[in-house]
């Protein structure tokens, strides 16, 4: 068998799979032994948990966390710089930067991840625009 068509029964049994056939129906259903449904079902649990993987990895939400851990590995650099220095005007400018830092912060943690997903995918967009006319 080629692979479009084992795609195509893949396919299918993953459609079957979602209206709550068993193995055995689906063997069944379209004439395949039921060992073949066994096979294409652990494919497509495989295949699924590496997609998964993939999102968890490459997603949004992991650069949103990024993000958030960026913030508060700056904050706690910035706090060792401050208790490192005994110059007043320093301590100043460092507390000035911790406010900004907390601002961030805050407002990252005020967009869902959902919005600042999108505000990424803008920023990309445009950057590639920049690099595309340069």
């Amino acid at each position: 068998m080629n692979k479009v068509a084992i795609g195509n029964r893949r396919e299918q049994v993953s459609y079957l799979l979602i209206r709550g056939k068993t193995e055995t129906q689906i063997a069944k259903e379209i004439n395949v032994d039921r060992r073949t449904i066994v096979r294409d079902v652990s494919f497509l649990k495989k295949a699924s948990h590496s997609w998964l993987d993939g999102l968890a990895k490459e997603g949004f939400i992991y650069e949103y966390k990024l993000s958030l851990d960026k913030i508060r590995n700056h904050e706690q650099e910035l706090q060792k710089l401050y208790d490192q220095t005994n110059d007043i005007s320093q301590k100043i400018q460092i507390i000035k930067l911790l406010d900004d830092n907390s601002k961030l912060y805050l407002e990252l943690l005020g967009e869902t991840p959902t919005v600042h997903a999108y505000k990424q995918a803008l920023k990309k967009t445009q950057d590639q625009k920049n690099v595309q006319t340069a």
